[in-house]
């Protein structure tokens, strides 16, 4: 293992042993316990989004929501409910899946046939109708982040990473599955002009249809972000809802266009996922993360500016 990974490695176990231990105390400390009361009440809906995480993670987030009440709804009812046709169940709780890992296929897809959870699918049509290459891994220009771009050796043809149309075909016609946009090729629809708008948020619908055989109701913003010029063309192109990234709760205020989710990062600790299943986990970090932020950009003004004042001495 080479030096970067060995420090990666060891920055993220540092990571997860920090973030594992506070999680611990707001479990112990009862703050997840008052936010799963609020989850169960009937008012709220919770919507959960995972990326790629590992089988075990993925298991025992299933069977903490399982064990703690709640109700798992689909994309439909969640359709219904957000337009005011069907009212709020108790204790719900939406899952879905973003980008079309490969690893899906044998990590999770048989935890979600197991439990017979209904769970949405986000995919990229261009990605799954081409090479399967993410963006954001091979593309220095392309915005994601906590995401190191790989070097590609020009010898070897990367190994696919996105499922492909066949296999979207099979797993679309399990009970458990639904199917929503995520863009033709994962493009950010705010550096879109509207031209290309259109055709990432209409092309990927009817590509997604015509592969499945069935309607694509829901739409998931890239990297969830948005500006507004999206609303047109997904109201032109039938999307009932579009999801976001901001971590709230559903309420019955909820803008069916700007749809809150909580997020499951990949291969953290399950205390840590319990706390962003509940919503309190953000808000909680970010002021960490913020003050650490400070105290690093303080540091560096200090230093720049005691070397500038070297220099004029």
């Amino acid at each position: 293992m080479g030096g970067r990974a060995m420090g990666r490695r060891g920055l993220s176990l540092a990571r997860n042993l920090f973030c594992g231990l506070l999680a611990v105390f707001l479990i112990v400390t009862g703050q997840v316990r008052r936010a799963t009361r609020k989850a169960l009440s009937g008012d709220v809906i919770t919507a959960i989004y995972f990326h790629k995480p590992n089988r075990r993670l993925f298991t025992r987030c299933i069977s903490w929501l399982i064990r703690h009440g709640y109700t798992f709804i689909s994309s439909d009812e969640l359709i219904e409910i957000l337009h005011h046709k069907r009212p709020f169940p108790r204790g719900a709780v939406w899952l879905s899946l973003d980008d079309g890992y490969r690893e899906w296929l044998v990590d999770l897809l048989p935890v979600i046939r197991q439990y017979k959870v209904p769970i949405t699918l986000f995919l990229p049509s261009g990605i799954v109708a081409g090479e399967g290459l993410f963006p954001w891994l091979h593309d220095s220009s392309y915005s994601r982040e906590n995401t190191e771009v790989m070097r590609p050796d020009p010898n070897t043809k990367p190994a696919r990473e996105c499922i492909t149309v066949e296999e979207l075909k099979r797993i679309a016609a399990y009970e458990e599955i639904r199917i929503g946009g995520h863009s033709v090729s994962h493009a950010l629809t705010v550096n879109c002009k509207d031209e290309k708008l259109q055709v990432e948020i209409g092309k990927c619908k009817q590509s997604l249809e015509l592969w499945t055989g069935e309607t694509v109701s829901c739409f998931s913003y890239p990297e969830g972000r948005y500006d507004g010029r999206e609303r047109q063309p997904l109201h032109e192109f039938g999307y009932a809802f579009a999801v976001t990234t901001e971590p709230a709760f559903i309420s019955r205020d909820t803008d069916p266009l700007l749809v809150p989710r909580f997020c499951v990062p990949d291969d953290v600790t399950l205390s840590e996922a319990i706390c962003n299943m509940v919503g309190i986990w953000r808000p909680v970090l970010d002021p960490i993360k913020a003050l650490l932020h400070f105290k690093k950009v303080f540091i560096e003004l200090r230093n720049n500016t005691a070397a500038s004042m070297s220099e004029q001495i």
